[in-house]
């Protein structure tokens, strides 16, 4: 048997509406009789019946000498009633002179009906700058998901697959798309054009992108980059569900940074590594070519700044001027980065209703979830995106349930849902 909720916009049927406002006419005209006679009547308002018909029909009782009138008080006390104060003093004037009446208003002012469902722990989506990638619309996207190579079995793989096969799509030239179109850049390619770190950057975003893998663009700078030349350098970052965080990837030299503990680095943690001045962190090259270390110094000096697909970051005393003359043109400029990368593994809850029954309406920041995956009561579930809702088992008692996004690429990291039945 499921224990049954309806919400707050049930409307009450035409029937019980016209008796709400007969009765409350009859007890603002203290027509006792006539309230009394509309008890059994009321006792179907199901809603109102324990704590303002119920009560007010003990008061209506006693009025018009009905010794069933205590009775039916101690009923509705016994239910949970426990809101005297909107009687106007009516209870008290009604049973007040009753031996048993101490006793009774102690009860209600001690009862306590425990609610029949109560959240207890639920995770939550940290507040953060809407996510904009840098992706090809639809149609273009599927054009591009023929000239590329198809997935892997994991995010990471699919990233590292890709990175090595557009660093190896031409060889490195000072010149530039005019649009952002990975398909139209890849068919100049093919025609014998080459082109610089910029279009790098845009094949292999678009492309991550159109393997479901959220990718931007990022746009590197050096310190005092508003003086001089070849101030600048432009990669991708993505967020890869294996890792669970932002990586950066570098199309050009077909490398991404790793950390001592050998995960795969996001602009944040290689900026932190640049300002705490502890040497430069291993690049990890997928395209078999050597580099030598201090090649790799030179190319993680362009970490000291930094603007991705939609915004960028920066503290005090930072200079939108580049290389003497150019504005850097930033739609978002925000001065905490955290704002600008969301933990896309996150969930968060809503509180809906199915059929009667208590459901949590499940939430992503994911832009490509395939949905969620819930395990409960021992048993894995799969809810579609398109109806994020899971009904919650309501046997009474504790409850926890495990939640997480889930992707092309799996489950991400579970949450943690806890709840009381009863």
């Amino acid at each position: 048997m499921h224990r049954r909720f309806h919400g707050t916009d049930v409307q009450a049927s035409p029937e019980i509406t016209a008796l709400r406002v007969t009765a409350g006419d009859l007890i603002s005209a203290k027509d006792w009789a006539g309230f009394a006679a509309l008890r059994g009547q009321l006792r179907r308002d199901d809603d109102y019946w324990p704590d303002l018909w119920g009560p007010w029909s003990a008061v209506a009782a006693r009025r018009v000498g009905d010794p069933a009138a205590l009775e039916l008080l101690d009923e509705v006390v016994t239910a949970g009633f426990c809101q005297p104060e909107l009687f106007d003093g009516e209870l008290a004037a009604a049973f007040g002179a009753d031996p048993g009446w101490a006793e009774l208003s102690a009860r209600i002012a001690t009862n306590a009906v425990a609610p029949a469902l109560v959240f207890q722990e639920w995770p939550v989506l940290t507040p953060s700058v809407p996510v904009e990638l840098l992706r090809l619309p639809e149609q273009r996207e599927a054009a591009l998901r023929e000239l590329i190579p198809g997935p892997a079995d994991t995010a990471w793989g699919t990233a590292e697959r890709l990175l090595r096969w557009v660093s190896l799509r031409w060889r490195h030239a000072n010149a530039h798309m005019e649009i952002d179109d990975a398909v139209t850049c890849l068919e100049r390619v093919a025609a014998g054009q080459r082109f610089a770190c910029v279009e790098y950057a845009l094949v292999l975003s678009q492309a991550l992108n159109a393997l479901g893998i959220p990718s931007r663009r990022l746009a590197l700078r050096q310190e005092q980059h508003h003086v001089g030349i070849a101030r600048g350098h432009v990669v991708s970052e993505a967020w890869i569900d294996d890792w669970q965080r932002w990586v950066v990837l570098d199309g050009q030299n077909g490398w991404y940074w790793r950390g001592a503990d050998g995960v795969p680095l996001g602009m944040r943690e290689l900026q932190v590594l640049r300002q705490a001045r502890a040497g430069t962190p291993t690049a990890v090259v997928l395209t078999g070519v050597e580099h030598p270390s201090d090649e790799i110094d030179f190319w993680f000096s362009y970490f000291a700044s930094a603007s991705t697909t939609g915004a960028g970051w920066a503290g005090p005393g930072y200079t939108p001027v580049f290389q003497r003359g150019q504005i850097i043109p930033v739609p978002r400029l925000e001065q905490d980065p955290a704002r600008l990368y969301p933990d896309l593994s996150e969930v968060g809850i809503g509180i809906a209703l199915v059929d009667g029954r208590a459901a949590v309406e499940l939430l992503t920041a994911h832009p490509y979830a395939d949905g969620f995956r819930v395990w409960a009561d021992g048993a894995a579930t799969d809810v579609p995106p398109d109806v994020p809702r899971w009904v919650l088992p309501d046997a009474d008692g504790e409850h926890v349930a495990e939640v997480a996004v889930r992707t092309r690429y799996g489950a991400l990291a579970p949450r943690r849902l806890r709840y009381r039945i009863g």
